[in-house]
């Protein structure tokens, strides 16, 4: 179905799609459209379209198929579509149509990884918001830019991006935006400024749970157990990690809870505390199975398989690391697909298998050059 040739015959036609949220009602065909907008078989065939070249599509429409092509992976397809509404709002000087396609273009460009395009289109549309006095959808742009700043290793202008959006969002009165800036900037910190981070980061989790945010509290619970971890305060993390998995479990949040109780199977893990970390690891498990996570499933299976080696079942370990193993290369993940063959290399060392242990090294070393 070509939407732009059926959308060109009415201008009825596009506004009828009804929006649910963020997104349009979608059939298997795409896009619903009323039976009068919809060109008939011997039509199409022929190449005639209702009134095809009446009119042109304005700025709103174009954003509209682009949308459509955008919510099915259509990257390449929606990308021209919002490039022309730019053009279309600009010959208008219409600022907030020409801002919003900036970050739809922007947003593509991230999707794609063209990270250098999507810094570079998001700043643009910072220049043009000023003149459509939405400073709302400033913040939101800002929080845009600060992602891919840090895509880009740009820790200063993420810094610098969130910090405005923080700000613009205070000013607006917007909660829950301006804790989403305050969580990045915490998460940004961790690193290099760990009891910043902490501070930023408990902020972000109480103002989180006041507004009944419950995904942006549990980012920054697990944030801050991240930061109190790699100081090797081990009983603050772990704290901050329970309190995240609570926040899941009566939240109902799987993926959450699947990701907490992992990160506590790890902290027993390096404690020796066995028993823990299997129970945690075991109940993360069917989480991610559930819900198709195959990172995490694997990633588990990896913990796993730890676990028997260190409780002395080797065959055990073997066959959970070469099921997270193939996981790994069925998802092209290169460096964990490395780390998975050094865990079967372990195996091979206890089991004295010498040449299976040799074959499997000279695999490891020959993936570590190919990432570098």
């Amino acid at each position: 179905m070509n939407i732009e040739k059926i959308l060109m015959g009415s201008g009825d036609c596009l506004a009828s799609l009804k929006p649910v949220g963020s997104l349009m009602v979608l059939t298997a065909l795409a896009l619903v459209v009323p039976a009068t907008c919809v060109v008939g078989p011997a039509e199409a065939v022929q190449g005639v379209y209702p009134a095809a070249s009446s009119r042109v599509l304005d700025g709103d429409e174009l954003l509209r198929i682009g949308d459509i092509h955008e919510v099915q992976n259509h990257l390449q397809e929606a990308l021209p579509y919002y490039q022309r509404a730019l053009a279309a709002y600009r010959e208008k000087r219409n600022r907030r149509g020409e801002a919003v396609s900036l970050q739809k273009i922007g947003r593509i460009f991230e999707r794609q990884g063209k990270l250098e395009d999507s810094f570079a289109a998001f700043k643009e549309s910072l220049k043009v918001l000023p003149a459509a006095r939405d400073r709302g959808l400033t913040g939101k742009t800002l929080l845009r830019l600060g992602q891919v700043a840090e895509g880009l290793g740009r820790a200063d202008d993420a810094e610098s991006a969130y910090t405005q959006a923080r700000e613009l969002f205070r000013q607006t009165k917007d909660q829950r935006g301006r804790t989403e800036a305050v969580l990045k900037l915490g998460l940004l910190a961790a690193e290099h400024r760990p009891e910043q981070a902490s501070t930023l980061l408990r902020e972000a989790a109480e103002e989180a749970r006041r507004e009944s945010q419950w995904e942006q509290a549990f980012a920054a619970l697990i944030g801050l157990g991240d930061v109190w971890s790699s100081l090797d305060k081990r009983d603050d993390a772990q704290g901050a990690y329970e309190q995240a998995l609570h926040l899941a479990e009566a939240r109902r949040l799987l993926v959450q809870q699947a990701q907490a109780r992992r990160l506590l199977a790890g902290l027993h893990h390096a404690a020796g505390r066995y028993a823990e970390a299997r129970a945690m690891a075991e109940g993360a498990l069917p989480l991610y199975q559930s819900v198709r996570e195959r990172l995490g499933e694997a990633d588990i299976l990896s913990l796993l398989g730890a676990l028997d080696l260190s409780q002395g079942n080797p065959e055990a370990a073997m066959a959970r690391h070469q099921r997270a193993l193939d996981l790994y290369r069925a998802l092209r993940n290169r460096p964990r697909e490395a780390g998975s063959l050094a865990n079967l290399a372990q195996v091979y060392e206890t089991q004295g298998e010498t040449e299976h242990l040799r074959e499997t090294r000279d695999k490891v070393v020959f993936l570590l050059l190919s990432l570098s």
